[in-house]
């Protein structure tokens, strides 16, 4: 029995024994994973700070950016207004544009019927400029005639003024017969 009892403990021993070596190992392995833990830990942790640190830049960045967002937006607002008034400005000076345009057009309209007008008036006034030109042929023929007419007529006049005095002094010279014959016959 005893030896039994020995044999049963070497076997629990031996059990005892390998267990044991198979804890320490364990241990052993756990020993390293835990320090392999805490080395990832440290690294968390290093990790961890840094990405603390990165939110406290980036929430900076974030306020910065806030700040930036909101002056764009209001500049974004000031060139929407000013975009608006410049489509309002813009759409005035193409109203105003069409009504020049209009306006080029009915003087153009104007510009044509007094060019031809003028056409008409400066054809009109030619015919006019021959007209006179043959009327004041005529007249210089006129004057002509009638310079010499009245040469013709002076002429005539001192022709019947010569027969005047001619007729007055056989008038006279008649008359002076007369009268002597009457006296010659008184």
């Amino acid at each position: 029995k005893q030896w039994y009892q020995r044999r049963v403990r070497g076997e629990e021993m031996a059990h005892l024994s390998e267990t044991h070596t198979a804890i320490l190992s364990t241990n052993s392995d756990l020993s390293e994973t835990i320090e392999g833990l805490q080395e990832e830990v440290q690294v968390l942790k290093v990790h961890n700070k840094t990405l603390k640190d990165q939110h406290e830049i980036d929430a900076q960045q974030a306020q910065v950016l806030q700040k930036e967002k909101e002056k764009v937006l209001g500049k974004l607002e000031e060139k929407d207004s000013l975009y608006l008034k410049t489509k309002q400005t813009l759409r005035q000076t193409e109203e105003k544009n069409r009504k020049k345009e209009k306006e080029k057009i009915e003087l153009e309209s104007q510009l044509m019927k007094t060019k031809n007008d003028l056409t008409k008036t400066e054809s009109k006034f030619k015919e006019l400029l021959e007209k006179e030109s043959v009327l004041e042929c005529k007249l210089s023929e006129g004057e002509k005639l009638i310079e010499s007419q009245r040469g013709e007529i002076a002429r005539q006049c001192e022709e019947i003024e010569k027969y005047s005095k001619l007729m007055a002094m056989f008038h006279n010279l008649s008359s002076g017969k007369v009268n002597t014959r009457s006296r010659a016959e008184g």
